[in-house]
């Protein structure tokens, strides 16, 4: 006998049908457990686009000067950090200058600074780093200068970060592991059911000459329809569970105390180009790859 698509999807809808209960469970235990897979992947993915934001912002070293410095010194002090080993760019920012973005930063209580007169912030350098390796030895060569103020830099902020990502990443791939294992046993679960219901007609296909593959052919269909199925449904939830926070919550643009970092929550749009893909295949493969576990040791052919 050929192998028949339309024949196994067919057999593999009426299955599903006959076995209703089962599969409602299937679908409800494959969805909530995507939902969670969806969760996780979604938390790790913030984590990680705030470290690198974190990182981008913080590859940078604020340079306050003395009120008193020189002109000339400054400049001097200018060329010099130019070519210190590990600097991209130098970026000179006038007291005055700060001070207008400051009020900017502030908004509509910006009029509280108003009675404050001339800027009380001081003129500065910020050194952006072409790596935050470099940070340390950067700047141990910059306090050696007269006139600085205060050299300001984020290093250890940021490696704590990282190694906090890390953490989230090594146990959001723990949960999801676990995650997937349990979908593949609960479709598995789900086709051995299917198999014994169909015993006696499977044994008659056997008898007048029908292959494995062609009495396999349902039951690897009904798997594929329940890890899609199931993938998609979470996906839906996981997109308005996401959607329902970010609105709740006003977290469309978070930014910190000091205006120094911009982190931008997950694109609610990138969860069903990368999450919904990701659960999609995985959904389909668990269900393909049980199913073919499943008749495999309890088909008799």
């Amino acid at each position: 006998m050929r192998f028949r698509p339309f024949y196994n999807i067919k057999v593999a809808l009426v299955n599903l049908w006959k076995n209703g209960s089962n599969t409602l469970g299937s679908l409800f235990i494959m969805s909530f457990t995507f939902a969670i897979f969806g969760i996780v992947f979604i938390i790790v993915l913030n984590v990680n686009s705030l470290v690198k934001d974190a990182q981008e912002n913080f590859e940078e070293i604020g340079i306050f000067l003395q009120d008193d410095i020189s002109a000339a010194s400054a400049q001097q002090m200018y060329d010099d950090l130019k070519n210190i080993v590990g600097v991209k760019t130098v970026k000179y920012v006038n007291k005055d200058v700060a001070f207008e973005r400051w009020k900017e930063e502030w908004g509509e209580d910006a009029y509280l600074l108003e009675g404050i007169g001339d800027s009380p912030l001081p003129n500065a350098f910020y050194i952006s780093l072409s790596d935050i390796s470099y940070t340390k030895s950067v700047a141990d060569i910059v306090n050696q200068y007269e006139g600085i103020e205060e050299v300001k830099y984020y290093r250890d902020e940021v490696e704590k970060m990282l190694t906090f990502s890390r953490i989230v990443a090594q146990i959001g791939f723990g949960v999801i592991a676990v995650l997937l294992i349990l979908c593949f046993f609960v479709i598995s679960n789900t086709i051995k059911i299917a198999v014994n219901s169909r015993r006696v007609e499977i044994n008659i296909m056997k008898y007048v000459g029908a292959r494995n593959s062609f009495v396999r052919g349902p039951f690897i269909v009904e798997g594929v329809l329940i890890g899609s199925i199931s993938a998609l449904i979470s996906t839906a939830i996981v997109l308005g569970l996401y959607e329902y926070v970010l609105w709740s919550f006003g977290l469309d643009n978070v930014m910190s105390m000091e205006g120094t970092l911009m982190f931008s929550p997950m694109d609610p749009a990138r969860i069903i180009a990368d999450f919904g893909f990701i659960a999609l295949v995985l959904g389909a493969g668990i269900g393909a790859l049980a199913s073919i576990t499943s008749t495999r040791k309890h088909l008799k052919v």
